[in-house]
């Protein structure tokens, strides 16, 4: 791996704050001092607080990642506009979609132990599924290529919502086209739920937030009461006026949508990701690198919770990258992670609009674009 003057200086500046790697308001340490921040992290604060002014955005997180460590992280504007309370490093913001790569690893890591056979049929872990979804494989559910509606005429707490689901057509031949749905990932939160007789946020706590020492990620009704869960708003998406909005329930989004975390919790769970020790060899190429064809041979770039960007984007300097976004009322989350140059970010932000994703892209062509040869 080539490496620059600016990665030399990251590596060095870890922060020991709290005893976490995360680095407040913009600052960095080294062996205790206070030292200032590269020109490169400047230029990433005036990005990110000029895209706020410019997109009336009130509040954003975002986590660096360079060389397996979080070297980089700081909140942005407000987590509530009435009160003026500033987002840190301990605010609390949804997931939304990005949920679905904790419920893809907790599947995979099943997948490992023996337990689920991803060329199952659902009707093998759910034995009162209904045809046509009884035939679908597992494998075809996380890579939303079951067919299985994006929509129902009104949706309620899962699983209540199964009888409803299940009465409606798949909107597709199974493997012929990728269809994205929540209700697959739903589906796949009930597989993991009776494959270990347990409910499905124990097993994300078991499996992923434990062991990366996660501390600050449940959900927005489990932390409401804590003071630090940032306020949801709304736009109309870029349309209209700011607004308080309520966060979608938890018990409707279930494994589709429903955790919410802390900057420094994404950033440790990115960084756990990276480590690569959260799967087998072969765990991880399902995870981030095998994209079969569609049925018609048309390529397929998303699956397991990730898209893939293989080959990579020219202008990360072919770098090959897995991304997500999560986006829901008041939500709008974003990883993107390069594994091979063991290197990434993460940002959360309290407002749904594509603007907000922008930023995260933004942030990504600076820290990682083809003009930065340190990845």
């Amino acid at each position: 791996m080539k490496t620059s003057l600016i990665s030399i200086i990251c590596a060095l500046m870890i922060c020991t704050a709290s005893g976490s790697a995360s680095c407040a308001q913009g600052q960095v340490q080294n062996n205790g001092a206070i030292a200032p921040i590269t020109s490169q992290y400047d230029r990433l604060d005036h990005l990110i607080e000029q895209e706020m002014a410019m997109q009336n955005i009130p509040g954003y997180a975002i986590a660096v990642i360079r060389d397996g460590r979080v070297i980089y992280s700081r909140g942005y504007g407000y987590a509530d506009l009435a009160t003026r309370r500033p987002v840190n490093n301990q605010t609390v913001f949804g997931l939304a979609s990005l949920t679905k790569t904790f419920t893809a690893l907790v599947l995979l890591k099943l997948v490992d132990a023996g337990k689920i056979d991803l060329d199952a049929q659902l009707g093998t872990y759910m034995p009162r599924i209904q045809e046509p979804y009884k035939s679908v494989t597992i494998r075809q559910l996380a890579s939303m290529t079951a067919g299985v509606p994006a929509s129902v005429p009104h949706e309620i707490a899962w699983p209540a919502q199964i009888a409803t689901l299940q009465k409606l057509p798949l909107v597709a031949q199974p493997g012929a086209s990728y269809l994205y749905s929540n209700f697959s990932y739903r589906l796949l939160g009930t597989v993991i739920q009776n494959v270990t007789g347990r409910p499905y946020l124990q097993n994300v706590r078991s499996a992923i937030l434990k062991p990366l020492g996660m501390s600050t990620t449940g959900t927005t009704a489990i932390f409401w009461d804590s003071g630090n869960v940032a306020t949801a708003y709304g736009d109309n998406m870029g349309n209209g006026t700011i607004r308080q909005v309520d966060y979608k329930d938890p018990a409707i989004s279930f494994s589709a949508g429903m955790l919410a975390t802390t900057i420094d919790d994404l950033g440790r769970y990115g960084v756990g990701l990276l480590q690569g020790n959260m799967l087998s060899r072969q765990g991880y190429q399902t995870l981030w690198r095998q994209r079969p064809p569609l049925a018609n041979g048309a390529p397929s770039n998303w699956a397991f919770g990730w898209a893939c960007t293989n080959p990579a984007w020219p202008a990360f300097a072919n770098k090959t990258m897995v991304a997500m976004n999560g986006g829901t009322a008041g939500v709008a989350s974003t990883m993107m992670l390069f594994p091979d140059q063991n290197c990434g970010l993460v940002a959360l932000c309290n407002l749904r609009k594509p603007q907000t994703y922008a930023i995260a892209k933004k942030a990504a062509h600076l820290l990682f674009g083809a003009q930065d040869q340190s990845g």
